[in-house]
């Protein structure tokens, strides 16, 4: 499961699925150049085995970053402003706030000493070298790159990889042939001629022993001639160049594939990341390639090195430089219009299922790992879709329904940049313009930018009302009533809240709207002194909850009946009711609930006038106060409620410890990251 800042997690390299062989020179290179450069940069043609290498060499690495070694595969982002996004998401950070995510990053990078692996830099290398000389702020953060061109960086140490030596090329055709083919001996002159005629390209090497199970080393050797004799003819050159070898490899493998796995090689190209055994069934097949081949011929392709399937699970990922090949067949069938159309639907379907399914409530761990696990799909459509003009309403509709991922899931500054890219291009009112609009309040009230938030809402109720979408007047009465409750305006959140609960209720089962401003208008009767009326929406609540399966809104009930039975006097409730809160939050890694949890707790703590519970207090207090900084937002959210509690609790554990212990406390618990937290919450 992806992880935010706090929830710790040592990096993210693969592991490895076949033995490292040969370039033991070029590895001690480039592990003595990260020792003593911040920017190193191994350049070298396709299929050449830059990512093999710097892998291995960031795995040797790995002791010297205690905040982990980080890759981050670029070869499917085609945005450069979502350069920062990849990487975060590749960190497993989610910022929900106000800044930019590059804002986010420097921040979060400013005291890290880690590793970052950019791999696959040179369709963005401008982009890349901007963003890598603006990561350099970050004093303990060391840049491993990938690319078949430099950075352009003065600072920048570059390594060219060639093709490997003879040997070190034989050995590993030799080492692939004992997997393909346990107790094969292949003669090592043939051998050797074929790797020469391959150019010592890795990947070249690999396709070709791939297909040992069904041909010999002769007769793999004496095809690759053929083909090589009939590309100096056609080129008029007698020595085939390194761009030509691998292509002619990867030709050859081509050819050697049966037509169903030719067809399903070029079609799976379509994907931007790696993909599971529905999604490739549904996308690819057709009359000619029936489902029910599927399967078998995505084991085909995985025997022939075409694709790799991940360790552990039904998802498969294929290599860049054999989507590029494939992606050009793709265009020869004639068949990539449709097949993109496909690719897009079948998101768009995913999409609208999640959404379905975590409205009402049921299975939200399982589609909050959905999601991030299809995240550079929904990504991908999505540029797909703002990318043309008549998809635009597509993607507005897509950036409204993932409402939940950008929210639930803590892509909030992701959400924010499509959901505004998407408004932007499409002017006239309309209910899916309505529905966004609702969708950024939604998204600027998680960031803490309650303007953004205000005026988002009030352009939903400005068009809802001129196109008559009485849908979106409610949800846009909902987060009037949620702003006003957020600036402290409780007799008017109150009001709108009611109303939009009222509204809600009368529509059959569970909606996104309902639990949300129940918990909301919970929340605000019991600070306006009505403890009693809150608790019971709140058990009304956690019983539909209950009923539907629903966890997320689950946790938010929990934390606001925390705040009610402290209000009621109830302390072992309390505290109760914000540890089960924080249990959940736990599963979703939700920041922002977790720290208003946090907040909470300390509260508790001091209503207990003892030293010990004094000193909890204070701990949870310096470790909330620095991750609000840290996570970019607003101390208390910027509640006024929020923040006069906190400050209640701050002056009462004063009191007790005095001021000088107090702060050495606090700034014991400012070190604290976030599972630290929760850990020491929930003992």
């Amino acid at each position: 499961m992806e992880t935010s800042p706090g929830w710790r997690r040592n990096g993210n390299l693969p592991v490895e699925l076949a033995s490292f062989v040969g370039r033991d020179d070029q590895l001690l290179r480039l592990t003595e150049m990260l020792a003593t450069s911040r920017v190193v940069t191994v350049v070298g043609s396709g299929g050449v085995g830059k990512t093999r290498i710097a892998v291995k060499a960031a795995t040797r690495a790995r002791d010297r970053f205690p905040d982990g070694v980080w890759m981050v595969d670029l070869s499917q982002v085609r945005d450069p402003e979502l350069l920062p996004h990849a990487l975060s998401a590749a960190m497993g950070l989610r910022d929900r706030s106000r800044r930019t995510e590059m804002e986010f990053l420097l921040e979060y990078l400013r005291d890290k000493k880690l590793l970052l692996l950019l791999d696959t830099c040179e369709h963005l290398v401008e982009a890349c070298g901007a963003l890598v000389e603006e990561l350099m702020a970050g004093p303990g953060l060391q840049i491993l790159a990938t690319s078949r061109q430099p950075l352009g960086l003065d600072f920048e140490q570059r390594m060219p990889l060639p093709p490997l030596d003879e040997g070190d090329a034989v050995e590993l055709f030799l080492d692939r042939a004992r997997q393909v083919l346990p107790g094969s001996v292949p003669d090592r002159q043939v051998v050797s001629e074929i790797v020469q005629h391959l150019d010592r390209i890795p990947l070249a090497i690999e396709l070709a022993a791939g297909r040992l199970p069904a041909l010999s080393a002769e007769q793999i050797l004496s095809l690759l001639s053929d083909r090589f004799r009939l590309l100096r003819r056609e080129a008029g050159s007698t020595v085939p160049n390194r761009h030509h070898a691998l292509r002619t490899a990867m030709g050859w493998s081509h050819e050697l594939c049966e037509p169903v796995e030719r067809l399903l090689w070029a079609r799976l190209t379509v994907f931007a990341g790696a993909f599971d055994l529905a999604a490739a069934k549904y996308i690819c097949a057709s009359d000619e390639l029936p489902e029910a081949s599927v399967v078998e011929t995505l084991r085909g392709l995985v025997d022939k090195s075409i694709l790799t399937r991940l360790p552990g699970s039904e998802r498969y990922r294929m290599l860049d430089t054999i989507r590029a090949y494939g992606r050009e067949r793709l265009k020869d069938l004639d068949e990539t219009s449709w097949l993109t159309a496909r690719y897009r639907d079948y998101y768009l379907d995913l999409a609208k299922r999640a959404e379905r399914s975590w409205s009402q409530g049921s299975r939200q761990v399982y589609w909050y790992d959905q999601m991030m696990r299809e995240h550079s799909h929904l990504r991908a459509v999505m540029e797909h879709c703002l990318s043309d003009q008549a998809g635009i309403e597509l993607g507005l509709d897509l950036a409204a329904s993932l409402w939940f991922l950008w929210h639930g899931c803590g892509l909030t500054g992701e959400g924010g940049h499509f959901l505004d890219r998407a408004l932007k291009a499409s002017r006239r009112p309309s209910r899916e313009r309505c529905r966004a609009l609702w969708v950024r309040s939604f998204v600027a009230s998680a960031q803490g930018d309650i303007d953004v938030a205000e005026l988002s809402a009030k352009r939903c109720l400005d068009e809802a009302a001129l196109i008559g979408d009485s849908d979106a007047m409610v949800y846009a009465t909902k987060m009037t009533g949620l702003c006003a409750y957020l600036r402290g305006d409780m007799p008017r959140a109150i009001a709108y809240l009611g109303s939009a609960v009222k509204s809600f209720r009368a529509e059959r089962g569970l909606n996104p709207g309902l639990l949300p401003a129940i918990v909301e208008l919970a929340v605000c009767l019991a600070a306006q002194g009505e403890p009693e009326d809150a608790e019971q929406l709140l058990l009304e609540c956690l019983q539909m909850c209950e009923e539907n399966g629903e966890q997320w809104l689950r946790s938010y009930a929990y934390w606001a009946l925390a705040e009610t039975n402290r209000e009621l006097g109830r302390f072992t409730k309390a505290v109760d009711a914000a540890q089960q809160a924080m249990r959940i939050k736990r599963d979703f890694h939700d920041v922002i609930g977790t720290l208003l949890c946090s907040e909470l707790l300390a509260w508790l703590h001091t209503d207990n006038p003892s030293p010990e519970s004094a000193k909890e207090a204070a701990i949870l207090l310096g470790a909330t106060s620095a991750a609000w900084k840290r996570f970019g937002l607003q101390r208390c959210f910027g509640s006024p409620v929020f923040i006069a509690h906190s400050d209640t609790a701050m002056a009462r554990a004063k009191a007790l410890l005095g001021e000088q212990v107090y702060l050495e406390i606090a700034e014991k618990g400012a070190a604290y990251e976030l599972d630290d937290v929760v850990e020491r919450a929930l003992a």
